[in-house]
């Protein structure tokens, strides 16, 4: 468990990144009234977190309820988590007015900065629950070279950095982390080594310096 303000889990694919995403929103389901936030850019994209989400919560508790149509699983305590997402740049207004304890960015490089950090505004409550941002993601995509300046370059991978409003910490994702795809599609290391060059050492060895000087 991480204490830090924000935390990035990124890098490789095939890491288990959004599997710890959005188990690490099930962290304070015993208190009452916490809310969390789950994000994807397009609704078909979330679509497969949310499939995740429904296999794996009622594991974890068993009497919690998800609504189908506003997307929330609602926990015994009053907890809740909701899916959303941001498909278009205004659409970050959806959530003006409404407060979260815990936020999660699930592949952060396609979200712009200007998405992120009004949504990251949303995190606030006058409850003690720890309030946290987190995020998962691959190198690529149109929030790349954003997000390598916010996580990837100011310190080595593994370390804290205080920004002096907070603090960030950037936690590389390897296929090796994630024991059932290695186990359970042995070949997936071989297909992600015939990709081209970039795209091979951008999703095989999360390599972040691969596009610099590109746009998205």
């Amino acid at each position: 468990r991480r204490f830090e303000d924000e935390v990035l889990f990124g890098g490789a694919a095939g890491g288990g990144k959004s599997d710890a995403l959005i188990a690490e929103a099930l962290r304070q389901i015993d208190k009452p009234w916490y809310k969390g936030l789950i994000l994807r850019k397009t609704f078909p994209q979330l679509m497969e977190l949310i499939d995740k989400a429904n296999r794996l919560y009622p594991q974890i508790a068993p009497r919690a309820k998800y609504n189908d149509s506003k997307h929330v699983w609602t926990f015994p305590s009053g907890a809740k988590i909701v899916f959303g997402s941001l498909g278009t740049p205004k659409d970050k207004y959806k959530y003006q007015g409404i407060a979260y304890d815990f936020i999660g960015f699930d592949e952060l490089t396609h979200f712009t900065k200007g998405q992120y950090l009004y949504l990251i505004s949303r995190v606030r409550g006058a409850n003690p629950y720890p309030k946290q941002i987190k995020s998962s993601t691959n190198p690529g995509g149109v929030g790349h070279a954003w997000v390598k300046r916010r996580f990837i370059d100011p310190a080595p991978p593994d370390t804290v950095f205080d920004t002096g409003r907070g603090t960030r910490l950037f936690l590389p994702s390897r296929i090796a982390d994630n024991r059932f795809l290695t186990k359970g599609d042995p070949d997936y290391v071989r297909r992600l080594e015939n990709l081209p060059e970039n795209q091979r050492r951008a999703l095989l060895e999360g390599g972040w310096n691969v596009f610099e000087g590109q746009y998205f």
